[in-house]
């Protein structure tokens, strides 16, 4: 029985063998900026250090996004050839995301998921994103415009087409920094009033 326990907790938490390889997330997090493919990835990503994303960004995706889900939103972005049920699937997502999370860095995560992002057609990756909404770095980025991105997240739509979706999402992500303490419920309601100014 023992050794059936040590067998597949081996298995859980040793092998990698049967999961996508996971090495070359490390060129999501690069010391200066460059392009990556990844077949996963509906998109070439122009992926940027951490220190590049900008304060504003930083504290909007840790609203959209919480940091302790970063390495599953990761592990799941690397099983789009996955083979087998659904319990096989929820399984080795668990597996890769440990795997991930002991591999990396919590700087390293947060610049890997901000550039594997999706956050619409033909945008993989903030800077990518960034630059066709707002024209600008990721750097750059007002604290609306960066909750504004940060909100796709989770529906992405185009603030062209869907504005009132777009301003929805964004005012739920400037609430989330207003809980975290990262924005003043004041400062939150005077940004909530101004329209979507993507272009």
């Amino acid at each position: 029985m023992l050794l059936t326990v040590v067998g597949v907790c081996g298995w859980l938490f040793l092998y990698t063998g049967d999961l996508p390889e996971f090495g070359h997330l490390s060129q999501f997090a690069p010391s200066t900026q460059s392009v990556v493919l990844d077949s996963c990835l509906a998109s070439p990503s122009t992926s940027i250090p951490f220190d590049r994303i900008g304060e504003p960004f930083k504290n909007a995706l840790a609203a959209a996004e919480p940091a302790q889900s970063l390495p599953y939103q990761i592990a799941r972005s690397l099983m789009c050839n996955h083979s087998g049920g659904m319990g096989k699937y929820h399984l080795n997502e668990f597996r890769l995301s440990w795997h991930i999370r002991m591999h990396f860095t919590e700087q390293q995560l947060f610049a890997i998921y901000a550039n594997r992002a999706y956050f619409g057609p033909g945008m993989t990756g903030v800077e990518r994103a960034s630059e066709e909404f707002f024209h600008k770095e990721p750097a750059a980025l007002s604290i609306a415009q960066a909750a504004l991105i940060a909100g796709l997240l989770r529906a992405p739509v185009s603030p062209y087409k869907s504005p009132e979706r777009a301003l929805q999402r964004r005012n739920e992500v400037l609430e989330e920094m207003v809980a975290r303490g990262k924005l003043s419920a004041i400062d939150a309601a005077r940004l909530e009033a101004t329209p979507v100014a993507a272009h």
